[in-house]
């Protein structure tokens, strides 16, 4: 099977965030992308460029974000980079996509579909916290559960305390120095749609809210479009999820997969049926590398 016989998901965790930085679950906080972050996705895109010129192929026809900013951003780089406009759309699972997709001008812009189902795994009470002292709190074999386990997951995060209130906001004298967004204002669109966003997430929940996303929106849309290749941009959690569906890794297995910041990873599905066909990074020495530097947070700091 050739490259032309397969559609292409080129998938990539956004690049680093002020809180990667700092060694801080991020979760659904509203981290925004450091210096470092932009260039990887300006590297990205050179990378997916290069990749298609020389497969002779088109670039990326539609677009994938959370509702996070860092993506948001990793994706703005990534377009300007390869000299294409976006327009986004907040997606919801009452959204009818055809509509959303109909107006728009084909070569030089492309549709940017923003999802909460992309967003990050919700990591409960220990999102804003710092790794190594969440280490140090639960012990190594209960950290590396939650953190690892198919079925792990933190407690719950306490919205009272670590979400940004719409009025009389305590700050960080509650404790929290870094707080999730309030869902009211940021999530308003879910809200009509009456969307159940969590409080604290395993890995499984997330695939289990992903699979419909990329059924019904991802796949379906390709089918009808006959496209060539979308692009995805997530998180760690949310592109291991992605991972484990598409292939069909095991519960198992998928504890030892990590992701590296911005790099991106190109899987294959056959036209025909959307069938796994294969995966690779563009940049593999590099994402090897930095896909151990993930395994390894939380670790380097503990005395």
């Amino acid at each position: 099977m050739t490259i032309a016989d397969t559609f292409k998901l080129f998938i990539l965790r956004h690049g680093q965030s002020e809180l990667n930085s700092e060694n801080i679950f991020c979760g659904w906080i509203d981290a925004k992308l450091t210096e470092k972050g932009k260039s990887q996705a300006r590297h990205s895109a050179k990378l997916i460029r290069q990749f298609c010129n020389s497969n002779n192929i088109s670039l990326p026809q539609i677009g994938y974000t959370s509702r996070l900013v860092r993506t948001q951003q990793t994706m703005n780089v990534i377009l300007e980079e390869l000299e294409l406009k976006s327009e986004n759309h907040v997606i919801t699972t009452n959204t009818d996509i055809n509509e959303e997709l109909c107006n728009i001008e084909s070569g030089k812009s492309i549709p940017v579909l923003q999802t909460w189902r992309l967003n990050e795994r919700h990591y409960g009470s220990w999102q804003g916290q710092r790794k190594p002292d969440v280490l140090k709190e639960y012990g190594k074999e209960k950290y590396m559960y939650i953190r690892r386990d198919y079925n792990g997951k933190p407690p719950k995060v306490n919205l009272n305390l670590e979400m940004v209130q719409e009025e009389n906001d305590q700050g960080s004298s509650t404790g929290y120095d870094f707080k999730e967004p309030n869902r009211h204002l940021k999530y308003g669109s879910e809200e009509e749609a009456n969307e159940r966003l969590p409080e604290s997430e395993s890995l499984c929940e997330v695939v289990i809210r992903l699979k419909p996303f990329l059924n019904d929106i991802v796949l379906s849309t390709a089918k009808k479009s006959n496209q060539e290749s979308c692009i995805i941009v997530g998180h760690g959690s949310s592109v291991r999820s992605l991972l484990k569906i598409l292939e069909g890794i095991s519960d198992e297995d998928i504890k030892d997969i990590d992701i590296p910041n911005g790099i991106p990873l190109v899987i294959e599905l056959d036209r025909d049926n959307y069938s796994f066909v294969r995966k690779f990074y563009l940049d593999p020495e590099s994402a090897k590398v930095n896909a151990q530097m993930v395994r390894d947070e939380g670790f380097e700091k503990i005395t």
